[in-house]
């Protein structure tokens, strides 16, 4: 997982969600690679988390 934030603050879903977007348009027109969809995995469940928190406004 390449997030680019090198803060003590976990990146916000909006962060997340543009890492998400660059990240499969470099891919697009082709499937992932086995560890291409980790990647996205562990993005999209960051996302998922960050979204929960912002939500209960941390």
């Amino acid at each position: 997982m390449a997030m680019s934030c090198n803060t003590l603050t976990p990146p916000t879903p909006e962060q997340l969600n543009a890492e998400i977007r660059t990240f499969l348009a470099a891919r697009a027109g082709r499937t992932l690679t086995s560890a291409e969809r980790d990647v996205y995995e562990r993005l999209r469940t960051a996302w998922l988390a960050a979204g929960r928190q912002a939500r209960r406004g941390r």
